[in-house]
């Protein structure tokens, strides 16, 4: 049997150390929990937090997949902000992978929308870290893991995301030289 748990903490360590701080979210008692690990000195003056718990819903989120997400500041929120983004796709059925995004963040946090102005969490390929770092080697090609990169995106870039997609968007980002773990960046429109 795979331990999907093990080997995602070993591949975090891997590329990151061991991590500072976890935290652990219960979406309901009969629902498998997701921790939530943070890491410090990856990138400059940044926080990685990374999920551990999100592969046994796989079936639902259409996936082997775990997500990190980098920000450089609110930390105290962020833990909590994406295991309640990742609860909602369970709960819904919506499938985790590049190109998902997940708006509503002001009924999870209502002041950090406010002091932020970021509605939503967007899902994709992971960049800035080393190229390998998307890939989980489990030993059975059929269930090899994947993380995937989430980060804080403007209820405009939301609504762009929607009208044009995920390649459009992620153009104009990069057009934009948009830093995505910049919390309280300007909105690209």
């Amino acid at each position: 049997m795979i331990h999907y748990g093990e080997l995602y903490y070993d591949h975090y360590s891997k590329y990151l150390g061991e991590p500072m701080d976890r935290e652990v979210f219960k979406n309901s008692k009969d629902m498998p929990s997701i921790q939530v690990l943070k890491y410090e000195n990856v990138f400059e003056e940044c926080l990685v937090f990374n999920t551990l718990g999100v592969s046994k819903y796989k079936k639902i989120v259409g996936d082997n997949v775990e997500v990190s997400m980098v920000v450089d500041r609110a930390f105290r929120s962020v833990g909590y902000i994406l295991a309640n983004a990742i609860f909602y796709c369970i709960a819904n059925g919506i499938e985790i992978g590049r190109g998902t995004a997940i708006s509503g963040i002001e009924s999870i946090d209502m002041s950090f929308v406010q002091k932020y102005n970021k509605g939503a969490v967007y899902f994709t390929e992971p960049f800035a870290f080393p190229e390998e770092y998307g890939y989980v080697p489990t030993g059975n090609t059929e269930k090899d893991g994947k993380v995937l990169l989430a980060f804080f995106i403007s209820e405009s870039e939301y609504e762009y995301f929607l009208k044009y997609g995920t390649e459009k968007f992620e153009e104009v980002l990069e057009e934009n030289h948009v830093d995505p773990f910049h919390v309280s960046r300007e909105s690209i429109n």
